[in-house]
């Protein structure tokens, strides 16, 4: 088992201020334990912490200029449950360990020619831009930021893809592909934005040459469309067609025998193969489910696009419904040796920005599922 060392840290920090849960403080111990890596990065800020500097730096800090400094920063956060001390403890530790780090304390790498790790460094998934010609340009690599082609100028960033096209009578036709564990953000030629969830893919032109601006989609996506009344935008999905001026939207494609559209801003009307079709507002959504059609109804952005933070929360969800989530977002598979298990509801949230044993942990502790991850296989009984 792997550690996200930033994530690891954290929950050191969170130790040995005395403010971390019961769940992740055994997550942290079973990594201490399992992870040389953890353990001495554990045994580093420990030996910090207990040096003559640290000391000099608890003592001369005072609480009340600390204090008076920091409240009005955090009362607005009713989320904070931990008192005066714990905050100011746990401040102080994080701002001495950040020093400690900064002067040279990392997590060291273990050279690559070591037999254990070797057989894990293995090739991440990588985000893909697959053209008409055959070609797949490997968007994750970084060491070049732009690509230059026949018909565009391809620019990577921070943010994700951008291209200046330079015949802009040529389409072009290409695909992007998201992996698992990852999502991206692609600025289309006419200033529209895609932001792409894992496991998911979009077909577009570069170029946008006739009366309607149309893209393909499957998985998930949420659009900002740029405003063009005389070409409507048009989104294709296995089973609807979304159609817009200008709006902001979310569709997911996930569920086979389902898609579901979104309305955050503007207006939608979207279609199905067998003719059907449905105009939302926004604050609507409108669930496509192949024989029943169309049903609107209210829905929480707040939830339903808190996957484009890396959270994704569910309630009353079936533990089946949330595997498939966990094989996007950690490229795990679920398997449930007690098949009782996959029916079983639950109500929380998953951070892809942490690791999956926090969640494993969640679930035992909640509703004493026996979980056991094991060759990147988590096996529920």
């Amino acid at each position: 088992m792997t550690y996200n060392k930033a994530y690891i840290q954290e929950l050191i920090i969170e130790q040995i201020a005395g403010t971390i849960s019961d769940e992740e403080s055994h997550l942290l111990d079973e990594a201490i334990q399992n992870d040389p890596r953890a353990k001495q990065l554990w045994d580093e800020m420990q030996q910090t912490l207990n040096s003559h500097k640290a000391q000099t730096f608890f003592n001369n800090i005072d609480e009340n200029k600390a204090w008076d400094k920091i409240e009005p920063e955090i009362k607005p956060v009713r989320s904070i449950t931990v008192g005066r001390k714990e905050v100011l403890k746990w401040l102080s530790v994080a701002a001495l360990l950040c020093i400690a780090f900064t002067a040279g304390y990392y997590w060291r790498q273990i050279p690559v020619n070591d037999p254990v790790v070797a057989k894990k460094n293995v090739k991440a998934p990588a985000i893909e831009l697959r053209m008409a010609n055959g070609q797949h340009i490997d968007l994750s690599d970084t060491s070049k930021r732009v690509i230059n082609m026949p018909f565009a100028h391809l620019k990577k960033g921070a943010n994700g893809l951008s291209y200046q096209v330079d015949n802009s009578k040529n389409e072009e036709w290409s695909t992007l592909v998201i992996p698992s564990k990852l999502n991206y953000r692609i600025v289309l030629s006419d200033g529209t934005q895609v932001w792409l969830n894992s496991v998911s893919s979009l077909r577009f032109p570069f170029s946008f040459l006739g009366k309607t601006r149309e893209v393909y989609l499957t998985g998930e996506a949420f659009f900002k469309v740029a405003k063009n009344a005389a070409h409507p935008f048009i989104v294709h999905t296995g089973q609807t067609d979304v159609k817009v001026l200008g709006t902001e939207f979310n569709v997911n494609t996930y569920q086979a025998n389902e898609t579901v559209t979104s309305l955050v801003e503007g207006s939608v009307s979207t279609s199905s193969q067998d003719k059907q079709s449905i105009h939302l507002q926004p604050g609507y959504q409108a669930i496509y489910t192949s024989g029943a059609g169309f049903q609107a109804q209210p829905f929480d952005p707040a939830i339903e696009l808190a996957w484009m933070n890396d959270i994704y929360y569910f309630h009353d969800t079936k533990l089946h419904d949330i595997s498939d989530v966990l094989l996007r977002w950690f490229d795990v598979k679920v398997v449930f040796d007690n098949q009782a298990k996959a029916d079983e509801a639950f109500s929380g949230a998953i951070q892809k920005n942490k690791p999956i044993d926090v969640f494993i942990q969640n679930i035992k502790a909640s509703a004493g599922v026996n979980a056991i991850l094991k060759e990147g296989v988590l096996h529920i009984r």
